[in-house]
């Protein structure tokens, strides 16, 4: 570790001791720090979910996003724990006005004023990552700023590192955790947080966006100003609106919330049954209304896309969800999981069928699709399945516009809504256009196959000829074993040394003028000859 990496490293351990963590700390393989009984009892009164919450708050702005993640992750964390995560808000102390339009003109390479013909310095948000501002260009069209945190890149880089160097350390040191798989976890989520760093993603985003539903009156995409947008800086068109969340003023306004429910539900299906390509976070924070009941998507952050096989999971679950029945849904997501073949599938759609009974006597409108999906894909993975992480994805999208609709009008059926789109995506399956094309895809992957195998075929056999022909085997499970022979191996060679310096010290103690030397060493080597003994006695070896 490099000295600012300790720095930081050191924090985030006294950070987590603060709310006691300290079994983290432990599995960590750091060391075991206890806290202090004053610390404890300011803590106590909250239980282990909310310490976490709150030091996860307090780490910063990349725990903070991984934290969000985790929250949409059923397969890696409790539920408690995920519903203490999803409190967690991109929130931040405002950096000042003037250092945030000094990153703007260094960004820019010009003065504001040459770009801007007007600049209002009071920010309309202030997320961990970036600020955000109303401009006018000198064209007259008004636009909303974002500018990127000075260093925030750094703060990023050096977080993600300590949590690799984490992750690897408490995986390790708890072999449970290798189903779960958390250095993978780490290195997807770092993927993910520096696209989120680079503006260049959310703009093109937004331009893709914006071309599906180009000839759509119903929704306005904010239009991109790429002259004016870099890795750091993102200028965008300013959308004037009414926000969801504001029912109030929506009320006031005139709007039909049951048609503005109906219409936002409708373009959320659109983006992911028609496009495969949708808004991964659509809460009423990001949805503005206009006038004419226009709906207007924002922050184009995180977005989601689908495969074809994911469509069709999606497709075959809802309208076994209409119809409440379980081998359907298992069936669906048994596909999604990538399994063929699955020993216990009985025992998952009798599992599927026993969650479904819970809701026997609640009609289809009462029911709440989002729940329903999340304990499904939960059963899932307590029978050891997994599913992609853009399903995850796909979940949060339909539960944030399920929560949006039934707010704006409670009396929504949020399924049958869907099931048009669901029907129509299973009957393109059915498609003779679509068989024939699969058919043919087929043919084309046999045929590359027959034709390469001549030369594969050659290639084996001028190899063996050689003698270059080499086979591996993977022995597994050796892994405990390998790890024991290690410390072992160590721990006979700080034997060998201590008794190497009581030798030395016995020799050097015969001389008067090298007895000191003599008597320095020997405590030297009953130090270490202790540190040991106590190791071996906690571990239960002697």
């Amino acid at each position: 570790m490099a000295v600012h990496e300790i720095g930081r490293a050191r924090e985030i351990i006294g950070i987590g001791v603060k709310y006691g963590l300290s079994e983290w700390v432990t599995s960590s393989g750091l060391g075991k720090l206890l806290v202090s009984k004053k610390r404890l009892a300011r803590i106590e009164r909250f239980n282990q979910w909310e310490r976490i919450r709150m030091a996860v708050e307090e780490l910063g702005p990349t725990f903070i996003k991984f934290g969000q993640i985790l929250a949409d992750r059923p397969d890696i964390v409790p539920e408690e724990l995920r519903a203490e995560l999803s409190k967690l808000q991109d929130e931040a102390q405002p950096m000042p006005d003037d250092l945030a339009i000094q990153e703007i003109e260094k960004e820019l390479g010009r003065p504001i004023g040459e770009i801007f013909r007007e600049f209002d310095t009071s920010r309309l948000a202030s997320a961990s990552m970036a600020q955000t501002y109303r401009a006018v260009l000198l064209n007259g069209e008004e636009v909303c700023v974002k500018i990127q945190r000075p260093g925030i890149d750094k703060t990023i880089e050096l977080d993600l590192n300590l949590m690799n160097f984490f992750a690897g350390r408490m995986q390790r040191n708890n072999p449970e955790l290798e189903a779960i798989n958390l250095t993978g976890v780490v290195r997807e989520f770092g993927k993910t947080i520096k696209k989120e760093l680079d503006f260049h993603h959310e703009a093109a985003s937004i331009v893709r966006f914006n071309y599906c539903f180009k000839d759509d009156p119903d929704i306005k995409v904010p239009k991109v100003y790429a002259q004016y947008t870099t890795r750091r800086i993102l200028v965008e068109e300013f959308i004037r609106g009414v926000k969801v969340s504001d029912l109030d003023n929506l009320l006031k306004s005139g709007y039909n919330l049951k048609v503005i429910a109906r219409k936002a539900m409708r373009l959320v299906f659109d983006q992911i049954f028609t496009h495969g390509f949708f808004h991964a976070d659509p809460h009423p924070g990001n949805i503005f209304i206009m006038d004419g009941e226009v709906i207007s998507f924002i922050d184009f952050g995180m977005m989601g896309s689908l495969r074809t096989e994911h469509l069709q999971f999606l497709g075959k679950y809802v309208l076994g969800y209409l119809e409440r029945d379980p081998q359907s849904m298992a069936e669906a997501l048994l596909m999604v999981s990538g399994k063929r073949n699955f020993a216990r599938m009985k025992e998952l759609e009798f599992q599927i069928g026993d969650m479904l009974a819970h809701y026997k006597y609640l009609s289809i409108e009462e029911m709440d699709f989002g729940k329903v999906m999340n304990e499904s894909i939960d059963i899932l993975i307590h029978n050891g399945l997994r599913i992609p992480a853009g399903i995850y994805l796909l979940l949060k999208s339909l539960m944030s516009i399920e929560r949006v609709a039934v707010v704006l009008y409670p009396g929504i059926d949020f399924a049958q809504e869907m099931q048009p789109y669901a029907v129509k995506l299973i009957a393109q399956q059915y498609n003779p256009k679509y068989i024939a094309r699969e058919v043919f895809d087929s043919l084309k992957e046999y045929y590359k196959l027959l034709k390469e195998l001549p030369g594969d075929l050659n290639e084996i056999i001028y190899k063996i000829k050689e003698g270059r022909f080499k086979t591996q085997i993977e022995v597994r499970g050796l892994e405990p074993l390998s790890e024991h022979l290690d410390i072992s191996s160590t721990r006979i060679s700080i034997a060998i040394v201590v008794a190497a310096l009581i030798i030395g010290a016995s020799i050097i103690s015969q001389w008067e003028q090298t007895r000191w030397i003599g008597a320095i060493v020997f405590c030297i080597a009953g130090l270490f000859g202790f540190w040991l003994l106590v190791k071996l006695f906690r571990q239960n070896k002697i």
